[in-house]
């Protein structure tokens, strides 16, 4: 067989195929290159082309005119129209700008074309004129910012090329086309936007105003605060509005920084006149603020976070501020707890007779042995016949006792033996029983007799009761010890006498135990006392009670003026934790009355904590009570006032002077331009602010503050917890004295009247107290009726009239001279005396001065107090300088200054706490923002302005030459405010708004504007 290899059948060579296709190939492409140019093709695709390259332009441009112009009159709130209903409440603005690049984009194509030979290509965008074709005409823009919204990316759906040849349409397509715009008018909108939330926001609510307000307010208030107290300055009014204006207008600047990275330059300027012009006033108004601490004080805008400087004051002020330490002590109640542990006529664990005879304690006890040494067979009950019942059994027993030499019980550990004796007894023992059948009884009897070896010990164990600490004591049944006293050497004779003699003696003791029918076996003695001891003790007491009264906790003012400390609470955990240290017990105590004498320290020491803890009940029920009217007033609780004093100061971080990005025309700075440039509660011309409408005077800010206690201290207590509780009603008499002393330095026709209601009824309270404090003298001395009575009038006398009378009788002066006069009467003076005699006379003046008996009637006193601060206000206007601080600073105007005590007990608080309500509303009469950078690279430093002047936003949509309402372009405006609470030292003046105006207002409250019409007045006509 042949290979196919080798087979050359039917083969045609290779070179010849080539030759074929080459050949083939070219006669194809001379026959292809012989047609003519398809010359309409290629003109529609160019002009299809350059139409869509030329549309592009016309929207960049487009979306860049629609931008300024969104910016120039941005709609931040819809029309209610139809056309404004294209516009959503949600998002306003961009909806707005939409509207307008679609317009704007429409417009610029319907004059771009591209003509090629024959061929007309243009692009377009439907024609729309009603709401629905708009609405679908803003649907096919979409816009978007980039590069942190310098810039806006746009996109047109849908737009139209078409072609024609000879009017013929020749070629149609759809097409998107999306641009980059170097415009930052969505930033723009947005910090505004944000600006404005930042001015709405309330202290708690977030960096911005209200929190700048109380950075702000907070200084100025505590100054003023401090030197009304401290009585450097005739101030009526501690927090005024031209301090809110001031403050506000400081907050808004810092603001502008926090939201833009700089500030309004013209605000700043005004600002710094404003500053100067408060320090000068302040100045001339006596307040301890010169310029220069107007500067410390008023953080400038660059401070933002920064805190308030401390305010020191030659004056007095001190650290006027939040941050300062108030030092709490014990102070007056120490006293107030000795005087308590020495009052006699109160017998309880708590009094120092008590405690004393507490120390002296010993429980005795009988300790017996019985054993039966011969006993006879009991009988058993014998019925006298059938159907007798046993009704009744009756014993008896005639005890015979002889003396015994035997053994008697022992003692147990810690026990003494005071005395024993055995005996022998004999109980002869009969019993009768008693039988009834129907209406007959009889009875029947038995006897037997029993022998009984009785033993007899009477024990007694050292059992002091009190909260002295537990310490070994010796000697103790024995004399001896710092006193060398008796210690319980007597108490075994006592408890003999108790348990032994009492019950019939040791016979009949005897004979008890072995019937088994001893009455009494236990019994509580005390040892005799040394006659020194409690003298010994009292001055031991007296130089404890210095050191107690010395016991202090430090506090946060802030945390005082906020009530969200509790001192008392502090002081009582204190001294609960010095207990030991205070009573400083020995390992040992040397005898009785050393135990004795510490048991009376641990009873001060706890007294003086029982009393701190029923303070710091009292503290937080009025807490309780001041949250309540904070809640009333719409100021919120304790716990937030807090908080705005915690939060005030809370560092803001500033925003980038230029907005963050990199758009094609480089870096956006934004400057913030308000007009005014400084809001004031007084009326602003067009001269004086061009954003404010010719002849239109305009108020850019309105302000309220409120002060929540202007009536004197303890007064203001009383209203604020006296709600429910059934307590006296009056002023109180520390109250009405000071108005009584203020009333002699301004008195006139206008207050004589009522200035003799109030001196009747301070003399009807001082007889009160002058008859308790006779009682009391003759129940600490030996003074005779008519003695102690001597002696009160001679205390009383060295004041003149009732006023300081009653003055003294409130700051404990009185106490003290009484006690002096009634022990220059005693026959032997005594230091001791006299200062135990004044605590007890301070306490109960106490006691008086709350009882209805020693309050002034209320009506009476607020007529004399107003009119006396109208005059003394008045004075202090009219004269001069040093003159006005003389009769200022002498008289007592000052001392009846308002203010809430912290734990109001009279007599005993810590410090004078006010609050002031603060509100204010403001509104630009136009605000501009204006970038200095940003706009197309085509037009190098054009500007771009959003301006927010409240005009009325109109824009003609339908092409008909009358331009439609969409919206309004709201004002750049904001409502907000602080709470203030301020914190002085007790007594004194306090603090607080003096002028009768509690509730001050300012500019056109509650709504900031024009004036004499309507608030639509201002904008342009709807």
């Amino acid at each position: 067989m042949t290979r196919f290899i080798e087979d050359r059948r039917g083969r045609v060579p290779f070179a010849l195929v080539g030759v074929v296709l080459l050949v083939g190939a070219s006669t194809f492409g001379a026959a292809i290159s012989t047609q003519g140019p398809d010359r309409v093709d290629r003109g529609v695709d160019a002009a299809v082309e350059r139409s869509s390259a030329e549309a592009t332009t016309a929207v960049r441009s487009g979306v860049a005119e629609a931008a300024r112009e969104a910016a120039a009159e941005p709609v931040t709130a819809p029309a209610e129209t139809p056309y404004g209903q294209l516009v959503s409440n949600a998002t306003p603005f961009r909806d707005a700008l939409r509207l307008r690049i679609y317009l704007r984009v429409r417009e610029r194509l319907s004059v771009t074309r591209y003509r090629r030979g024959d061929v007309t290509a243009v692009a377009r965008l439907p024609a729309a004129t009603t709401p629905a074709e708009l609405r679908h005409g803003m649907d096919r823009i979409e816009v978007r910012g980039v590069e942190n919204g310098t810039a806006l990316r746009v996109t047109v759906r849908n737009l139209t090329v078409t072609a024609r040849e000879s009017g013929r349409v020749v070629a149609s397509e759809r097409r998107d086309r999306t641009v980059t715009v170097s415009t930052p008018v969505l930033a723009l909108h947005d910090r505004a936007m944000a600006f404005e939330t930042r001015l709405n926001r309330g202290p708690l609510e977030g960096p911005g105003l209200g929190r700048r307000l109380s950075a702000r307010l907070y200084p100025i208030a505590w100054a003023r605060g401090y030197a009304q107290h401290y009585g450097t300055a005739p101030i009526a009014n501690v927090v005024a509005n031209r301090h809110v204006e001031l403050a506000t207008n400081g907050a808004v600047l810092e603001a502008q920084r926090a939201a833009f990275g700089r500030s309004d330059p013209t605000g700043r300027r005004a600002m710094q006149r404003a500053r100067l012009e408060f320090g000068v006033t302040e100045f001339a108004a006596g307040t301890p603020i010169n310029g220069t601490m107007a500067e410390r004080i008023l953080p400038r805008p660059n401070e933002i976070g920064a805190s308030p400087a401390p305010l020191h004051s030659r004056h007095g002020a001190g650290n006027a501020s939040p941050n300062r330490r108030l030092n709490v002590d014990v102070g007056t109640m120490s006293g107030r707890a000795l005087a308590s542990l020495r009052t006699e006529s109160i017998r309880s664990n708590r009094s120092l007779h008590d405690v004393l005879r507490a120390a002296y304690r010993v429980e005795t006890t009988l300790r017996t042995t019985r054993r039966r040494t011969y006993a006879e067979p009991r009988p058993e009950p014998d019925a006298p016949g059938e159907g007798w019942k046993l009704v009744d059994t009756d014993e008896s027993v005639n005890p015979t006792v002889e003396s015994s030499i035997g053994s008697t019980p022992d003692v147990r550990p810690g026990e003494r033996r005071f005395d024993g004796f055995a005996r022998h007894v004999e109980l002869d023992r009969r019993v009768t029983w008693t039988w009834r059948q129907g209406n007959d009884t009889t009875t029947t009897g038995g006897e037997w007799t029993e022998r009984y070896r009785v033993g007899v010990t009477l024990a007694g164990r050292y059992a002091p009761s009190g909260a002295a600490p537990d310490r070994p004591t010796r000697p103790r049944f024995e004399r001896g010890g710092p006193l060398d006293g008796p210690n319980l050497a007597n108490v075994s004779a006592k408890a003999s006498r108790r348990l032994i003699a009492e019950q019939g003696g040791r016979d009949t003791v005897a004979a008890a135990v072995a019937a088994d029918g001893l009455d009494v076996s236990r019994a509580v003695v005390h040892g005799d006392r040394p006659s020194t001891l409690r003298q010994w003790t009292n001055e031991d007491l007296t130089a404890l009670r210095g050191r107690l009264t010395n016991v202090s906790v430090s506090v946060s003012a802030g945390r005082v003026a906020t009530y969200t400390t509790n001192p008392p609470e502090q002081l009582a955990a204190e001294l609960r934790r010095r207990r030991v240290t205070l009573i400083d017990a020995p390992d040992e105590y040397h005898g009785v009355a050393d135990r004795a004498r510490h048991a009376a320290r641990a009873a001060l020491v706890d007294e003086a904590i029982r009393r701190l803890e029923r303070r710091s009940t009292n503290h937080n029920e009025t807490r309780r009570a001041f949250d309540a009217v904070l809640h009333r007033v719409g100021v919120g609780s304790t716990d937030e006032l807090h908080d705005i004093v915690r939060l005030r100061n809370t560092p803001i971080p500033a925003r980038e002077a230029s907005l963050p990005g990199s758009p094609p025309g480089g870096p956006v700075g934004v400057v913030p331009d308000g007009s005014p440039a400084y809001l004031t509660v007084a009326s602003v011309t067009h001269d004086r602010a061009a954003g404010v409408p010719p002849s239109r005077p305009y108020h850019p800010l309105s302000a309220k503050n409120r002060n929540l206690f202007t009536v004197p201290s303890g007064d203001a207590a009383d209203a604020t917890v006296g709600e429910g509780v059934g307590g006296p009603s009056g002023v109180r008499l520390r109250t009405a004295a000071h108005t009584l002393i203020a009333s002699e330095s301004v008195s006139n026709e206008s207050t004589s009247g009522s200035r003799r209601a109030v001196r009747e009824s301070v003399d009807d309270s001082m007889a009160v107290i002058e008859t308790r404090a006779r009682r009391v003298v003759r129940s600490e001395t030996r003074l005779s009726r008519s003695e102690a009575r001597r002696a009160v009038s001679s205390g009383v006398a060295r004041w003149d009239g009732p006023g300081r009378r009653a003055l003294a009788a409130s700051n404990g002066s009185l106490a003290a001279a009484i006690a002096v006069a009634a022990d220059a009467r005693a026959s032997e003076p005594s230091e001791r005396r006299r200062e135990r005699l004044e605590t007890r006379l301070d306490a109960a003046f106490v006691a008086v001065r709350r009882t209805a008996a020693a309050r002034v009637d209320e009506t009476t006193v607020d007529e004399t107090l107003t009119r006396v601060r109208k005059r003394a206000i008045e004075r202090a206007a009219s004269e001069a300088g040093g003159r006005v601080r003389s009769r200022y600073l002498n008289g007592s105007f000052g001392r009846v200054a308002a203010g809430l005590p912290v734990a109001p007990v009279p007599g005993y608080w810590y410090a004078t706490v006010n609050v002031w309500n603060v509100s204010v509303r403001g509104a630009y009469a136009r605000f501009t923002f204006r970038t200095r950078r940003g706009a197309p690279a085509s037009t190098p430093g054009a500007a771009v302005r959003y301006v927010r002047d409240g005009s009325t936003v109109r824009l003609d949509v339908d092409g008909d030459g009358t331009p439609e309402r969409l919206g309004r372009d709201e004002r750049v405006d904001f409502e907000t405010g602080t709470v203030v609470a301020v914190a002085v030292p007790a007594y004194r003046g306090g603090v607080g708004d003096v002028d009768g105006n509690a509730d001050e207002r300012a500019g056109t409250w509650p709504e900031p504007g024009c004036t004499s019409w309507a608030a639509s007045a201002c904008r342009d006509s709807e």
